[in-house]
């Protein structure tokens, strides 16, 4: 349970000190000795709050989203608030984290208008993780997705431990196009289940790229988490963490990465598992079969598909090639 957590507990029990808010809401500061004025609350049903203190007026922010609403107020002279609610109780876990992370974070920013652009940077991603109602957590395919995506970022860094930062900084936010872009070649992962005929790929962005591309194509199993070899994600997070040592600002910009990613530290993801079989890689050029950008219909903004395997044997290339 995080900190915030536990202050949410306490002022619905009645038993934190509380700082008054409006409607019957109540707040609390997570913690005295924070440079900003960060707080818990709670509202007159004992819904979650979150929220900061400023000296100017807070932006009008569109939460965008059944799961949250965003919220500001003047509290006295010169002094407001803004932030979140939260509707219902099956999110809090993954609230909390979420605020958790931006308390700690917010020790890190140097003024309180850049305090406020990582709120409105977090919320928008915060919007995606509860969209359509969802619960704050991938499903299980995007697990083995992001599964296959670490392995891949682990593979990076174990190549080029003097610089293990830079296998992070070129790992791509959901979106911009493929997975990883190096600055002369890119690469897409894509994971399949055993014995898969074909692979998915989702967007006409994943497959069509300035520089050489390579699609990377991991095969997953999906297992009990104690069979041999059995990953999760908590495990690969750890992994990775570790592989950076001590590399300044290597933490933060991984957790940005994974958040982009729609992960958020939660024990649903102790209980997936997958165990790798293997991985192959293919050349995309000329000839390899896939849509692109330039040749879509007009009318066409996007579309998703399936290349067969059978389709793409002469574009495999041989492992030892890939691994010099």
């Amino acid at each position: 349970m995080t900190r915030i957590e536990e202050l949410w507990a306490s002022l619905r029990s009645g038993a934190a000190g509380t700082a008054p808010a409006g409607d019957g809401a109540r707040l609390v500061r997570i913690d005295p000795q924070h440079p900003f004025d960060i707080y818990a609350g709670v509202d007159g049903n004992g819904a979650a709050m979150f929220a900061i203190g400023t000296s100017v007026r807070p932006p009008a922010i569109a939460a965008g989203t059944e799961a949250l609403a965003y919220f500001s107020l003047q509290r006295g002279p010169g002094r407001w608030f803004m932030g979140l609610r939260l509707a219902g109780s099956a999110l809090e876990g993954v609230f909390g984290r979420l605020c958790q992370d931006l308390a700690d974070s917010a020790a890190g920013v140097a003024t309180e208008a850049a305090l406020v652009a990582l709120f409105r940077a977090r919320l928008q991603l915060w919007k995606r993780l509860f969209r359509d109602g969802g619960l704050g957590l991938l499903k299980k395919h995007e697990i083995r997705e992001l599964v296959a995506e670490l392995l891949a970022l682990c593979d990076f860094i174990d190549a080029g431990p003097e610089d293990p930062l830079q296998a992070i900084i070129c790992w791509k936010n959901p979106g911009v196009g493929q997975d990883f872009v190096f600055p002369d070649r890119a690469l897409e992962v894509a994971s399949t289940a055993p014995g898969a005929g074909a692979v998915g790929i989702a967007s006409v962005l994943q497959l069509d790229a300035p520089v050489p591309l390579t699609l990377r194509v991991c095969e997953l199993r999906e297992s009990a988490v104690t069979d041999p070899g059995a990953l999760t994600l908590p495990l690969l997070v750890t992994r990775t963490a570790q592989m950076l040592g001590g590399q300044p600002g290597a933490p933060a910009v991984l957790y940005d990465r994974l958040l982009a990613a729609g992960y958020v530290e939660h024990d649903h993801y102790r209980t997936v598992a997958f165990v790798p079989i293997g991985t192959r890689h293919y050349a995309v050029g000329d000839g390899f079969p896939r849509l692109v950008r330039a040749t879509l219909p007009d009318g066409i903004a996007d579309a998703s598909y399936t290349i067969l395997f059978s389709s793409i044997e002469a574009f495999q290339i041989p492992e030892h090639s890939h691994a010099a």
